[in-house]
């Protein structure tokens, strides 16, 4: 058991980038079409508080469990982190 990389959280991780892009591409692409913005970064913020939560309570389960952790999960939280700010600055950019 030691040295396995504990993956089981990754499917989550990938529902929720996905979830993440599609908010940036109505931010990016479909903002003038409907206006509702405020609760697309809203969304957005909680997606990525989401991904931080998971991410440590993987650290808690791998830890526990004398496994290694997943470092794509660890990517795509810091992914997370960069498309919420991406889309707040198309936000505050477009409402100008």
């Amino acid at each position: 058991m030691l040295g396995e990389t504990f993956i089981f959280l990754r499917p989550v991780y990938y529902l929720l980038t996905i979830f993440l892009i599609c908010n940036f591409v109505y931010l990016a692409f479909l903002k003038e079409k409907i206006s509702s913005s405020g609760y697309i970064l809203l969304n957005s913020f909680f997606f990525v508080l989401i991904g931080m939560a998971l991410l440590f309570q993987q650290g808690v389960i791998v830890d526990e469990l004398n496994m290694s952790g997943d470092s794509i999960i660890f990517y795509l939280t810091i992914l997370f982190g960069i498309i919420f700010v991406l889309s707040f600055f198309f936000n505050s950019k477009k409402e100008k």
